[in-house]
């Protein structure tokens, strides 16, 4: 059963706070809450409703994950970043990045990060493209 965290995802996909979201619902902050933690979880007719508001099916929202799973490259340049004792704001030097915010979301699966800088961190650390978006390099496939 997926629907706290599809809740949770679902809300901040819409750019929402949780005070915001249960104002549009007509519900408390902390029912909201108690749903995205799994404390709690809402009557059939709140499901129907929820499913309605976030345009997904029932069964989207209470068993399928609907959150996109981290793409292979974001775990990479953490691991290599960190195998290479290397900081966020050194990393973000090399990229060009704004502020060292930018990596760490770009590390978590948050934030996509362009071909271009995927390109650098290639040449930089001496793996291919290939590598770096296709394999897990911390496992050693």
């Amino acid at each position: 059963m997926y629907l706290a965290q599809n809740l949770k995802y679902l809300r901040e996909q819409k750019g929402l706070s949780q005070k915001d979201f249960s104002a549009d619902m007509g519900l408390s902050r902390a029912t909201v809450g108690n749903w995205e933690t799994g404390e709690r979880k809402p009557d059939i007719e709140m499901i129907i409703r929820l499913a309605k508001y976030f345009g997904v099916t029932l069964d989207d929202l209470v068993l399928r994950d609907l959150k996109p799973p981290i793409p292979k490259y974001a775990g990479n340049i953490r691991y290599l970043r960190l195998s290479h004792e290397i900081s966020q704001e050194q990393m973000g030097e090399l990229l060009g990045l704004k502020n060292k915010s930018s990596l760490s979301l770009i590390e978590a699966g948050k934030r996509e990060i362009s071909v271009e800088n995927l390109e650098k961190l290639a040449d930089f650390f001496g793996v291919t493209l290939d590598k770096l978006v296709k394999q897990d390099l911390i496992g050693g496939e």
